[in-house]
């Protein structure tokens, strides 16, 4: 295995990756590469079209860009027969995961995010559908882990593919967001890309925008390429990008240098003892804080109790594995839309409560505990990733009491003063920053509220499952 500085930089990244996985990997598993893809069409097309015409598709196929090859095949076959011969190309059904696709799952904990041009559906088999999979980027994804770009369309919707001029154009022109989630990527994420070649034309593309964005400042992506193909030219394109190439003999050097960088040996499921689930220590954790306070409400300390999260994430020895995302004045709706979007290990609630329900901001309505409870179990460990949520609300036992799944449950009996919720949250997050368990967290945090309002009731309850 290759020795070199850069290759001791990445493995020794404590932030999670991107990883950029290009055509090898669907090379790999047998599938076309959209070059053959090309081809396939061009074969459906011989019988409808004249010589003369076959020839010109076939030099347009032969070109290095293949947009207008697949502009002109589209027209020729129509669009329902075009999509008929890529969608039966690139079935991944009863295909085997390649070796390459194995080690990228093996990253674990180093993976926060997946961009890929690919159509075909080999990452979301790889991931086993624990990354969220998005087809049009915003801001918010670079804000979260455990997401999957797939930059040209996924195989499922049509509408979203890109291979024609015209869908280029939708994507370099009339969606702007695209471009500035990528820039925004390159400048603040580490990128490592995998199963690429340098003559790619979709990877020289996005060579030549981090190179724009990079300025002469040293490399801070990393590429894993074959040294057959490493000219000199090559490797300073890279580093004018911000791209350190690491070399690599073959495929399968390739992947054992990408296992190496698994946090576990490659190849070999982590155990996860009864404890892990309620563990807040181990990996990264992200904390999904929502609030509510409707006008036509009492007004509640939430801008207080937020600003108190964060300072305990921020002032946490920990604080390099702890993430915070904050949504205020949340409905149902809204509430519903981070969970489906993020993977959480901690939901937080501060607002208003009741025996009757949570107060969201939909005017006068009350989450009744039943409603609630179903989409909690929805995301609870271990089918989703919510280890343990906490209602810093009164009367929140009410929820508790119908059993939800998730391990670590926290919630409110009877009124809540504001200065108990405030002290509360400030010993809880001040517990999982130093890298406590959930329990030992809500302790501390139970410590804190009594300590802060003496003699006044308050009664926290724990429900570990």
């Amino acid at each position: 295995m290759p020795a070199s500085n850069d290759l001791d930089d990445l493995r020794a990244l404590t932030s999670p990756l991107v990883v950029y996985v290009g055509s090898e990997l669907t090379r790999a598993a047998g599938l076309p590469t959209r070059r053959e893809l090309a081809g396939l069409l061009l074969e459906e097309a011989s019988e409808r079209v004249s010589d003369r015409r076959h020839r010109e598709l076939a030099e347009l196929i032969e070109r290095a860009d293949l947009r207008d090859a697949f502009t002109e095949l589209e027209r020729d076959l129509t669009r329902a027969r075009f999509g008929l011969v890529v969608e039966r190309a690139l079935r991944v059904d009863g295909v085997e995961l390649p070796p390459l696709a194995r080690a990228i799952a093996n990253l674990g904990s180093r993976l926060g995010g997946v961009v890929t041009p690919n159509l075909d559906r080999l990452l979301e088999r790889t991931l086993q559908g624990k990354f969220v999979v998005h087809t049009r980027p915003t801001m918010n994804l670079l804000h979260r882990q455990g997401w999957l770009l797939k930059l040209h369309g996924t195989l499922p919707d049509h509408a979203t593919w890109v291979f024609t001029r015209e869908q280029h154009a939708r994507v370099a022109l009339r969606d702007p967001v695209y471009h500035e989630v990528m820039r925004a990527m390159f400048l603040a994420k580490p990128v490592l890309f995998v199963g690429t070649t340098l003559d790619d034309p979709i990877f020289d593309a996005v060579v030549d925008r981090a190179r724009g964005l990079a300025d002469g400042a040293p490399p801070r992506h990393w590429a894993l390429v074959d040294r057959a193909e490493l000219t000199p030219g090559g490797r300073s394109k890279l580093d004018e990008a911000g791209i350190a190439a690491i070399t690599c003999d073959g495929s399968d050097e390739r992947v054992e240098l990408l296992s190496s960088l698994s946090p576990a040996p490659a190849g070999r499921s982590l155990p996860l003892p009864r404890e892990a689930t309620r563990q807040a220590s181990r990996g990264r954790i992200r904390i999904l804080f929502v609030s509510a306070n409707p006008p036509d409400m009492e007004g509640l300390a939430l801008d207080r109790e937020q600003r108190v999260v964060r300072e305990a994430v921020t002032r946490a020895r920990h604080r390099d594995r702890i993430e915070l995302e904050v949504r205020s004045a949340v409905s149902f709706v809204d509430l519903s839309r981070a969970l489906l979007e993020g993977e959480f290990d901690i939901l937080h609630f501060a607002g208003h409560g009741a025996p009757k329900g949570l107060m969201l901001d939909e005017g006068s309505r009350w989450l009744p505990p039943a409603e609630l409870v179903a989409l909690l179990d929805e995301y609870a460990h271990p089918r989703g990733p919510l280890r343990c949520v906490l209602l810093n609300s009164c009367w929140s036992t009410a929820v508790n009491q119908l059993n939800p799944r998730v391990p670590t449950f926290i919630s409110m009996h009877g009124p809540l003063d504001d200065r108990a919720a405030l002290a509360f949250a400030e010993g809880f997050y001040d517990g999982v920053g130093a890298g406590r368990s959930f329990d030992e967290a809500y302790r501390e945090g139970e410590r804190r509220a009594r300590h802060a309002v003496p003699g006044a009731p308050f009664e926290a309850h724990l429900s570990e499952r």
